[in-house]
């Protein structure tokens, strides 16, 4: 167990948010990272957020330089962690839909705050 283990924490922060009593960070991080660690996780899921449900090749256009690979595999991820819903739409041609879940859809206020700090702080990368 890493140090910073069960820290105790009972202060809302500036977003009026309380964290959990007692928490891992480093197993919490772990997680997070294995979820929307991934290049083009978090862009789906905010496409998702902005549009609502979109087919494979909507996605696919709103993703600049993803490739067909690439985003099944990211979609497959997000489905296995319950964060995304794969739905047929019709079988003739076949036609899946992709929209947030429950899970999915609460990670809106995160992606808006690390949208907002990027703005605050100018946070690009070089290259």
């Amino acid at each position: 167990m890493s140090s910073d283990a069960y820290t105790p924490t009972a202060a809302a922060d500036e977003t009026g948010v309380t964290p959990p009593r007692f928490v891992d960070p480093s197993e919490a991080f772990d997680s997070i990272q294995a979820i929307t660690g991934r290049k083009w996780n978090l862009r789906i899921v905010y496409h998702l957020l902005e549009s609502g449900p979109m087919g494979f090749s909507n996605l696919k256009d709103a993703l600049d330089g993803v490739s067909s690979k690439m985003l099944s595999e990211s979609l497959s991820l997000l489905e296995e962690h319950r964060l995304v819903r794969r739905e047929l739409v019709s079988d003739q041609p076949v036609r899946v839909e992709y929209s947030l879940t429950e899970c999915g859809a609460a990670l809106r206020p995160a992606v808006n705050a690390l949208l907002w700090w990027d703005a605050e702080f100018d946070h690009k990368m070089d290259g």
